[in-house]
């Protein structure tokens, strides 16, 4: 099985010929394309945040969880008051086993407003800190803010 690094190389053509790029073309995956065409975008606007939105979707999916976790960085920098982009943060930190910061994460996507109990309990990329006493600690906190909307 390949590692993340081999997976996730910069798999730029050569300059070389118009074969060899075409070549490199028919070789790629729609992954690698999606994700060398964000790239160039960013190259040009590296605060375009509906594009970091999609880089991080495809890195998450090609299972790239360190480049993933660089453009959650970035986007929850941008985008400081939005809850999905916090969970997202958390999201790439549980798959890193970075239990600490994806707790924190995960708890400031429920202070902003996240609220889909249903997602946080089933989504596979939290599995390694599901069992943690802080998780159980968010998983309360929203299901009281639930509840909370319920009665309004």
């Amino acid at each position: 099985m390949a590692s993340e690094s081999d997976r996730c190389t910069d798999a730029s053509p050569d300059a070389g010929s118009a074969d060899c790029c075409l070549s490199t073309l028919c070789k790629r995956s729609q992954l690698d394309f999606e994700i060398d065409f964000f790239e160039r975008i960013l190259s040009r606007d590296p605060n375009y945040a509906e594009v970091l939105v999609n880089l991080g979707d495809l890195f998450s999916r090609k299972g790239c969880h360190r480049r993933a976790l660089q453009v959650d960085l970035r986007l929850s920098q941008l985008r400081p008051r939005n809850a999905t982009v916090f969970y997202n943060l958390a999201c790439s930190h549980a798959l890193l086993s970075h239990m600490t910061e994806s707790l924190a994460a995960l708890d400031m996507a429920v202070e902003l407003g996240y609220d889909d109990l249903g997602h946080l309990l089933s989504d596979p990329d939290l599995e390694a800190i599901r069992r943690h006493i802080g998780f159980r600690r968010v998983l309360a906190k929203l299901e009281a803010a639930c509840a909370a909307t319920r009665l309004v």
